[in-house]
């Protein structure tokens, strides 16, 4: 008799649940677009469940369809808060994945040439890419943000029902997702044309859905929503003292093309809808760190609207009824399929470039039957994209037959496969020397499954150089790899302590060069390698007639070792590269037997806070006979002995050893620019000599440099420096790397 009359008791309940859920109007909530102003809906989630406001439906467009698809997957306000506010999203409009993550060779050539430029070959024209970024660091945000939920046959399904608004690109229309993918689905809401490439969904390109319908009341109408919430945060057209340039007038047609059709939907509301719009004054659409700013103004224009409107629906009375709606949410959200940690089962590629498929699925290291966090998968699909080949990796993981399928969508670039980068350096002592340089590189990739490249380079400016090789990696997990290169070469050095009173000579060295090797890559920053190089080249010393030929031939031995998180100042890490050549050297038909030549350098950072010292040097030794060294060692510059010129000083053994301590000012972080600024300095000690025997610490050269610096994420490091030492004083103006 107590169960039945419980039973009973429980249909009573459930009747009056139904009754309350009929009796009050069905409630959908609609998020407009904005970026970081976005953050405004956070606050009103936070308000609607302070006032126990339910909401049946929920549409967003761009930024607000991130914040509509979790709370239609149930998290609460501060659920969502700990994750919005744990995201980096100025990372998310930055693919280039960190130096540190590189491979070797990646790093070698970012170091040198350090300008990616927006372009590339495809064999018959010159292609530009969809987008400023490709989506990929976005992409991977979103499903952290979602916990890489099952894609649903309709987000129906949600613990809340939810829209996503997006725009066909090709027909400028606005598209409704309503099924699929719901980090795709909010990814294609939120890529603006032109910073983030468009996703690909059913054979459409969709970009943010913000130009065609920003604030979805249209959509939420349509899903049977009787009374609507519609939050507008979207920008507002400038006074016309604000529009002084070409950029403010473009702006201004931007506002005008998405304020007029938030103006359309505006005109649906109905006389008991609300209409929240926070004053977004001063917040920029990418000031990220703007963002609790902009949950305060949310908090300031929907408090009381929301408190009027709980009190006209009478829902306080019931405390019982907002209890009900949030149990349901919670099952619902219970029933979601999500893989916060899984075991691998299937693993299903849809590999769409000329890689191999052995050669992606060992870069990935998946394993069958291991279990793996979304962190730690992650970290997989970034060693993979790192290689540098790929426009999108992308995946999803779907639960078939009982175990977690591994769905991967792999996307070649598509404006390869020729890429070009670039080079500037300049070095500038405000005295007697300046030296620019300029460098285009071009790589024609993946030549054959395994990735192999054809790398070009020229130089024009203080020094001229052209440079050609293939590489070719030769196993599927690409530990190993040949290369073959040619080069030539013109500069000019000065050679000091060549006796009889002579301070230096100045010496034009033009040489061109061959080199064969064999790499073994132990790991993606470490390499063990072995080659054959010849090099046949002039000398023309300054002062004296004629010029000198010469012929270096030999084999050599490399090692690499490259952790550093940056070249020119490195917070972590670790450098060490070795280098041991047995050259046989032939000079003006004069032979010499064969003899070693040596050459290291290291750099070790250690880090605490924003303080930061970096312990570095280098040594040298060559073998040659000729009174101007045919493989010549060279010290001076910018941390090589601070205060003498680039290069400025050369001879047969070079030793150099200091210590840089550099103090983080600043760091610029937009969408676009990374940039951390720094102010220090260094003390070095070191020397060039023509002979083993002099080297000595009393014969060594103190120097010490004071400088501040802005390590760039565009253009490499910008350094203005100071540099004494106890014969020279420079100052010193660097962009790039050389130094």
């Amino acid at each position: 008799m107590s169960r039945l009359l419980a039973k009973g008791l429980l249909l009573v309940a459930c009747c009056l649940f139904t009754f309350n859920s009929f009796a009050r109007p069905k409630i959908g909530l609609a998020l407009s677009g904005g970026g970081a102003k976005g953050a405004a809906h956070l606050a009103i989630i936070q308000l609607l469940e302070e006032y126990q406001i339910p909401v049946d439906y929920v549409a967003g467009t761009s930024m607000g369809a991130y914040f509509g698809a979790m709370l239609a997957m149930g998290y609460d306000a501060q659920e969502i808060e700990d994750v919005t506010f744990s995201i980096f999203w100025e990372g998310g409009y930055e693919d280039d994945v960190t130096r540190g993550e590189m491979s070797l060779r990646r790093k070698k050539l970012r170091d040198q040439y350090q300008i990616d430029l927006p372009m590339g070959w495809n064999g018959q024209n010159l292609v530009l890419p969809k987008g400023a970024v490709q989506g990929q660091t976005m992409a991977k945000i979103l499903r952290y943000a979602t916990s890489n939920l099952e894609a649903l046959s309709s987000f129906d399904q949600l613990a809340i029902p939810y829209r996503a608004v997006a725009t066909d690109m090709a027909l400028m229309k606005p598209v409704i997702l309503d099924h699929g993918d719901l980090a795709t689905a909010m990814q294609a809401s939120m890529s603006v044309p032109g910073a983030l490439r468009p996703v690909q969904i059913d054979g459409r390109q969709l970009a943010d859905g913000g130009v065609v319908n920003n604030l979805p009341v249209d959509v939420l109408k349509e899903m049977g929503a009787e009374l609507i919430i519609a939050v507008d945060i979207g920008a507002r057209l400038k006074p016309q003292e604000q529009l002084n340039s070409a950029v403010d007038t473009l702006d201004q047609l931007s506002i005008f093309l998405t304020r007029s059709g938030t103006e359309r939907q505006i005109a649906l509301l109905d006389e008991d809808d609300l209409l929240i719009s926070p004053n977004m004054d001063g917040i920029e659409t990418s000031d990220f760190a703007q963002m609790p700013l902009a949950v305060t103004r949310g908090l300031e224009a929907g408090r009381a609207p929301l408190a009027a409107l709980a009190q006209r629906l009478a829902l306080g009375d019931d405390p019982q009824q907002y209890l009900a709606y949030r149990q349901q949410v919670n099952q619902r959200r219970a029933d979601l399929a999500l893989h916060e940690q899984f075991v691998v089962g299937q693993i299903e590629l849809n590999n769409n470039s000329r890689l191999g498929d052995e050669v992606v699925l060992s870069r990935l290291q998946l394993n069958q039957g291991e279990l793996l966090s979304k962190e730690e998968l992650e970290q997989r699909i970034r060693q993979l994209y790192a290689l540098g080949t790929f426009e999108r990796v992308d995946y999803r993981i779907a639960t078939e037959q009982g175990e977690n399928v591994i769905h991967l969508d792999i996307y070649e670039k598509s404006w390869g496969p020729g890429y070009f980068d670039m080079k500037f350096g300049l070095q500038e002592n405000f005295q007697d020397q300046t030296e620019v340089n300029f460098g285009l590189g071009f790589t024609l990739s993946n030549l054959n499954s395994y990735g192999a490249e054809w790398r070009n380079e020229v130089e024009v400016g203080t020094v001229k150089r052209l440079y050609t090789e293939f590489y070719t990696p030769f196993t599927d997990h690409l530990r190993y790899a040949w290369s073959v290169a040619a080069e030539y070469d013109k500069r000019q050095r000065r050679v000091y302590d060549v006796g009889d009173g002579v301070e230096y000579l100045a010496v034009d060295f033009e040489d061109i060069g061959l080199r064969t090797h064999l790499a073994w890559n132990y790991r993606p920053w470490q390499e063990w390698g072995l080659g054959l190089a010849a090099k046949h080249g002039a000398l023309d010393v300054s002062g004296l007639d004629g010029e000198a030929n010469y012929w270096l031939y030999g084999p050599y031995l490399t090692f690499d070792y490259d952790t550093l998180n940056s070249w020119a100042f490195p917070t972590e890490g670790k450098l060490l590269e070795l280098t041991l050549s047995l050259y046989h050297e032939n000079v003006s038909d004069e032979s010499s037997a064969y003899s070693p030549t040596f050459e290291g350098r290291w750099k070790y950072p250690f880090s605490w806070d924003k303080h930061h010292l970096n312990w570095f040097g280098e040594y040298g030794s060559t073998g040659s006979d000729f009174i101007v060294p045919t493989d010549a060692q060279d010290l001076g510059g910018f941390l090589r002995l601070s205060g003498f010129s680039y290069e400025q000083l050369s001879g047969r053994y070079k030793a150099l050893s200091g210590l840089m301590y550099f103090y983080q000012l600043h760091h610029y972080n937009s969408p676009l620019f990374q940039a951390p600024v720094f102010i220090g300095g260094s003390i070095e000690n070191g020397g060039v000599w023509n002979s083993a025997s002099d080297i000595s610490l009393s014969s060594s050269i103190w120097a010490a440099s004071l400088f501040t610096a802005l390590d760039s994420s565009l253009l490499g490091p910008i350094v203005l420096a100071y540099g004494h030492n106890q014969e020279e004083q420079t100052l010193y103006l660097f962009i790039g790397n050389d130094f």
